[in-house]
């Protein structure tokens, strides 16, 4: 399974750009975003984790103008990293469905 940083490009190119800090922070919401996606560091507030997890997700997987524009900011494409979540996603999503049948025989 890719990990998380796996899903954006790293801050610095390989052909030695310096660091943006506007652009890194703006790289830094979108990962916190598919964090917040996949369920990771959630406490329970009263709402349910699904919910939750549902309306992160619809952030990446619905097209809406604030992702697009967080992800021009973090200098991508909004439809590239839209299909690379969507993909992750899919497959976290898999890998749960495996290990509840593990748990479950």
């Amino acid at each position: 399974m890719a990990s998380l940083q796996s899903l954006f490009p790293k801050a610095v190119n390989v052909l030695g750009e310096k660091k943006d800090p506007e652009r890194s922070l703006w790289r830094n919401v979108l990962i916190v975003a598919l964090e917040d996606a996949i369920g990771k560091g959630w406490r329970d507030y009263g709402i349910t984790r699904a919910f939750r997890a549902e309306r992160a997700q619809a952030y990446f997987l619905e097209p809406n103008r604030d992702f697009a524009l967080v992800c021009q900011y973090a200098g991508f494409d909004h439809e590239y990293i839209r299909n690379k979540v969507k993909k992750f996603i899919k497959e976290r999503k898999i890998e749960q469905m495996i290990e509840e049948n593990r748990k479950n025989d």
